[in-house]
Formats: C-alpha cells, sequence, structure tokens
C-alpha cells in the first residue's frame, strides 16, 4: 500500500499567511496532517504550492452532471457524473431522483449496484428520492407518475428496491398517512425532509414532530412566509433540531434571502446544494431536458420562456456565493459543502474533514478558484 505526500497545503479550517501543512496518505486513509513530514523515499508527491486545501465536498442533492443525469439508467450516465464532479471538487453525492414506474424503476435498479463503489471519480454515497410522496400542487418541475398517495406498502416497496442504499426522502408532512411514513423512514435510517408540501405551520409542526429533522432547498417547493398565516417556515426557523438544503446560486434564492436563513439557522445548520441537472460541467449554450430545449447560462438552466428548472453552478462556486451572500467565514462556507453534510449523513466519523483517521477525499483549489486536484479515497481522480 503505497504512500502518498501532500506537500504545502494551505488549510481552509486554518488560514494563517505562510502557515502550510502537509497531508500524508497511505491508502485511502489519512495518516498525518502536520507542518514539514519528510518525505521518504519512493514516495509519490503532490506540492499543492500553498493552494487552499478543503475536504472534498459532498452534495446531498444533485440530478446529474456532465450531460448525464441518475434517471438515464446507464453504468455510462454514472461514470461520466462521476468523473465531471470529481473535476468540480465533489467527492460524495446522493443521487437525486424520483420513481419512474412506467421504465420499472430501472435507473434504481441499475444505480444501486454502483452505491460506495470505484467509479473513476465522486461516490454515489446512496439515494435521496424527491417524492413521491410530495403535494402535486407544489411538484415543480417533478414528473406527475411519480407522485404518490402515501401509502405504507409503496414506501417497503422503495426500501426494497433500494435496499439500504436510501438515505433520503423528501415527503410532505400534511399529506393523509404521511406522518406514519415519516415515522417509517426514521425508523429505518432514512432522513426524512421536508418540502414539495403545501403545508400550514401547524401541518410542518406535526411532521417535525413525527421525525422530518431536515429541510429540502430551503423556500422552493413550499409555501412563503404570511404574517397572518406563518406557514411551514415560521416552523422550521423555530426548530432548533433542522438543518436545511440551500441553493446559493443566486438564482434559485435572492441573496438576501440566503443572508437570513443563515442569521436564523447558524452556520452549522446550514447546507449548500447543487439540485445539479445534467449540464453541469459543460459549456454554457443550449440542451434538451425532458424533450425540452432550455439554456444554461450563469450557472443556471432556464426553459427558453425563463422558467428556471435547475442549477448548473458547480457546489465549491456555490460555497463561495454563499461567503459573498452572507459575509460568513471561509470556514463556514466551505463547511456547508463539508462537514455539515456529512454530519448530517451520519458519516463524519470517516468524511467532512481533513484528520488522521478519515477518509482521504480532498479538494485542492487552484488560484483561481477552479479544482487544481481532487483525492477520493487516496486517489488522484482529476488533475488539472
Amino acid at each position: 500500500m503505497g504512500k502518498l505526500l501532500l506537500k504545502n497545503c494551505l488549510l481552509y479550517d486554518s488560514l494563517i499567511e505562510n502557515e502550510y501543512a502537509d497531508i500524508l496518505i497511505e491508502g485511502k486513509t489519512i495518516l498525518q496532517v502536520e507542518k514539514n513530514i519528510r518525505p521518504e523515499e519512493g514516495m509519490e508527491v503532490i506540492d499543492a504550492g500553498g493552494r487552499l486545501t478543503a475536504p472534498g465536498f459532498i452534495d446531498v442533492h444533485i440530478q446529474g452532471a456532465g450531460g448525464a443525469d441518475i434517471l438515464d439508467g446507464s453504468v455510462e450516465s454514472l461514470e461520466r457524473m462521476s468523473k465531471t464532479l470529481a473535476s468540480l471538487g465533489t467527492t460524495g453525492y446522493l443521487g437525486t431522483t424520483v420513481a419512474n414506474p412506467q421504465e420499472g424503476n430501472k435507473h434504481i435498479k441499475v444505480a444501486k449496484q454502483y452505491v460506495n463503489k470505484d467509479m473513476g471519480g465522486a461516490t454515489l454515497l446512496g439515494f435521496h428520492f424527491e417524492g413521491p410522496f410530495i403535494n402535486f400542487k407544489k411538484k415543480g418541475g417533478l414528473n406527475p407518475s411519480g407522485i404518490y398517495e402515501p401509502s405504507i406498502e409503496k414506501l417497503n416497496e422503495i426500501l426494497e428496491l433500494t435496499d439500504g442504499t436510501l438515505k433520503m426522502m423528501t415527503i410532505a408532512p400534511e399529506l393523509p398517512g404521511s406522518l406514519e411514513l415519516i415515522k417509517a423512514l426514521v425508523k429505518n435510517n432514512v432522513i426524512a425532509s421536508f418540502a414539495h408540501s403545501d403545508a400550514s405551520y401547524e401541518d410542518a409542526k406535526k411532521g417535525f414532530a413525527a421525525g422530518i429533522n431536515h429541510v429540502t432547498h430551503i423556500f422552493n417547493a413550499m409555501p412563503p412566509i404570511n404574517h397572518r398565516s406563518p406557514g411551514p417556515l415560521a416552523a422550521i426557523f423555530e426548530n432548533d433540531s433542522l438543518t436545511a438544503q440551500i441553493i446559493s446560486d443566486g438564482h434559485h434564492i435572492h441573496p438576501a434571502i440566503v443572508n437570513l436563513v443563515y442569521r436564523i439557522m447558524g452556520p452549522e445548520r446550514c447546507i449548500c446544494i447543487t439540485d445539479g441537472m445534467q449540464a453541469m460541467g459543460l459549456p454554457e449554450g443550449s440542451y434538451l431536458y425532458n424533450g425540452r430545449e432550455y439554456e444554461s447560462k450563469a450557472g443556471a438552466a432556464r426553459y427558453l420562456d425563463g422558467t428556471l428548472i435547475g442549477s448548473t453552478m458547480s457546489l465549491g462556486n456555490i460555497a463561495f456565493k454563499f461567503k459573498e451572500f452572507t459575509g460568513c467565514t471561509l470556514e463556514e462556507a466551505i463547511n456547508t459543502i463539508t462537514k455539515n453534510p456529512a454530519k448530517l449523513l451520519g458519516i463524519d466519523s470517516k468524511k467532512g474533514s481533513i484528520e488522521a483517521g478519515k477518509d482521504a477525499d480532498i479538494a485542492i483549489f487552484d488560484f483561481d478558484k477552479s479544482i487544481f486536484r481532487t483525492l477520493v479515497n487516496g486517489n488522484v481522480v482529476f488533475a488539472k
């Protein structure tokens, strides 16, 4: 098992000028993080040259990248996503998708075989199901065929289909029968997440009491705050145990609202996501999605009528936008895409920080904030 030494890394959580650390890796594990580690004979050495170094990014909400989508149901698409995401600094992700009964859920049957397997880039950590137990009124761009009435039988079918790989499910608590499903999700160690819901303030509180502890793309696909009808957002903001996904790309949420969420919820409960789609990692231009032409420009994908359909901005750039919008520290911003999602997924003993004993999932930024190197389990999977 060979050793790899990363020299002269400017660690994101210890930004002292000219205070560089070295990271010694053996196999897939970080052995040491110290100053001036001397390389052994025959050891591979990569000089980071004082570049900003962070844990690999973890995206808990992404559908596609590199022209590929989880729904494609092909190994080739999974590999393309994996390699594209690695080129953008993401080392782990939840494949976010929907039920697709017309195709016999082939995409799940294919992808679940590759959870936590080497795909040449970012690791598929499991699934995030956006639905199917959501409110039709708040379906957004989700296909109506993938929306079901709450049913414990249907949930059990999904749990059987995913076979331990389902990590998160977005659910609407106001639907009859949903509270029973939320309790069943928690029992099966699946994160129950709130969104695509028309819940009232009271409905949301019942959902949280039943076990919802996370919010999918906060402010999107849910009622707004109203001073006489506070809605779910007031219930979210008063609950100290919830974490929330934020699409901090400047398109899905106004920067002032990103700042509001940060001010109310605090840095440790904010988790930046991309909600990314196939055009992520591709040049700006025109593409097809669901048979309709759309344009990818400035990190957003919109149909030609102007309808926003998704983000194409990298997770790293979204974190930098979060810092810009909130005035938070760089460490806090990077934590929203590393430490915080790792903690949410319960994998923070192995991922989400650069420490001895942790998996060697590392992203090194270049000086222009693009990615210089990405390591997954100690292997260089992207080099500029």
